[in-house]
């Protein structure tokens, strides 16, 4: 049997793409070297475009979803509770949920292995054979590696850990109501950390620009949601079982290799979620980008035109303002400035950072988008200006 198209991960993106491809009549096999439901190192966050992108709604989900419209932010001292919208959930139920209900036939324990192309074009993983091959095996997918996207910058690092706890201790110590995210804005502004109640689970960790930052940056975040009580003190021994990896946030270069197509359309490679680089360029949200990334995609085959897949992305809001987020904090970087301390920030810019990174963790769209699209334009003349008169003089 020849499959239209054949994934490789069965994550948020890849069950995505299987689901709506499936819905438009392809044939479609998913591959993955885990049994499901399995363990997944995630916040577990989602944002509110989340259930469009699904084309769901809240009630059809069966597993744990914490619904919160507070986020806890703590960013110079200061200790702010902005009002703002989003769900959490458990990554083991979620991504055994969207798989099983893809409708691909699964191969699932069943590690990639050799990817090859045989005689007539047709991408072959094992037994199966396919036209289309999709990677959706995150940051270390077997298909980014035949097929590396430009990576402009090196990856962000995270460390964290989700561990049940007992639902007494967890409501005693959580600063605010169950599913409410506390976030600790690290002083440098180049990562954050981050405490999640989830009735009987806790979701804890931290996430640095310098992988080499963010074991520090962890431990100063234990220390300070313990001295705050904001952890149960009997789940200490679960504080020393933190796991680390990697990730690349969203760069508008990353989506220059996000398809590789056959000569006449009939077939090619194509990356999607983590394996191509998505994750919002502040906030490192990744689940939102691999939905969106999925669909597209499957919408792009079955239009026939899977070489519209790149520019499918770019054209969507949501990256659209990924791009906007990254360029403003290129053209920030460019100022050359070292960066502040918090407390040399006034009340005012405290403020507006910690309402600012909570707005952009709800996954609202951005304000006056042209504005800042013009604001951009000028930063981009600005520069050139600056050296043109410099030759002058």
């Amino acid at each position: 049997m020849v499959h239209d198209v054949l994934i490789v991960g069965g994550g948020p993106a890849g069950s995505t793409c299987a689901r709506f491809l499936v819905g438009g009549g392809a044939k479609v096999a998913v591959v993955d070297r885990a049994e499901f439901p399995r363990v997944k190192l995630c916040g577990g966050w989602l944002s509110t475009p989340i259930w469009d992108a699904l084309a769901l709604t809240p009630r059809d989900y069966p597993g744990g979803l914490w619904e919160w419209r507070t986020c806890h932010v703590r960013y110079g001292g200061e200790d702010r509770a902005i009002a703002c919208h989003g769900w959490f959930i458990r990554r083991y139920e979620l991504d055994d949920f969207l798989l099983r209900r893809s409708g691909a036939q699964l191969r699932l324990g069943v590690s990639a292995g050799p990817i090859t192309r045989d005689a007539d074009g047709l991408w072959m993983v094992g037994d199966l054979r396919a036209r289309h091959l999709v990677g959706a095996g995150g940051t270390h997918c077997p298909v980014a590696r035949l097929f590396p996207p430009p990576r402009p910058s090196g990856p962000v690092a995270a460390q964290e850990h989700e561990f049940r706890a007992d639902p007494a201790a967890v409501a005693r110590t959580r600063i605010g109501r169950d599913g409410e995210p506390e976030l600790l804005l690290h002083e440098d502004l180049r990562g954050y950390s981050w405490n999640v109640p989830k009735t009987d689970w806790i979701n804890v960790g931290a996430g640095t620009v310098d992988p080499n930052e963010v074991r520090a940056a962890w431990l100063r975040a234990r220390a300070h949601f313990s001295q705050a009580g904001h952890l149960p003190p009997e789940n200490a021994p679960e504080l020393e079982a933190m796991k680390g990896h990697a990730y690349y946030l969203y760069d508008p270069a990353h989506l220059d290799g996000a398809a590789r197509v056959d000569a006449g359309g009939k077939g090619g490679a194509y990356l999607v979620g983590d394996a191509l680089g998505l994750a919002q360029p502040l906030t490192a949200e990744g689940i939102l980008p691999a939905v969106l990334s999925g669909r597209l995609l499957a919408e792009a085959i079955l239009a026939g035109a899977p070489a519209s897949y790149p520019e499918r992305l770019r054209a969507h809001p949501v990256i659209g303002d990924y791009r906007r987020v990254f360029r403003l904090r290129e053209a920030a970087a460019a100022l050359r400035r070292p960066a502040r301390a918090a407390g040399q920030v006034g009340g005012i810019g405290r403020r507006a950072i910690s309402s600012g990174f909570a707005w952009m963790f709800s996954g609202a769209p951005l304000p006056a988008p042209r504005l800042i699209d013009l604001a951009l334009a000028v930063a981009d003349r600005w520069p050139r200006k600056e050296r043109e008169s410099g030759r002058a003089a």
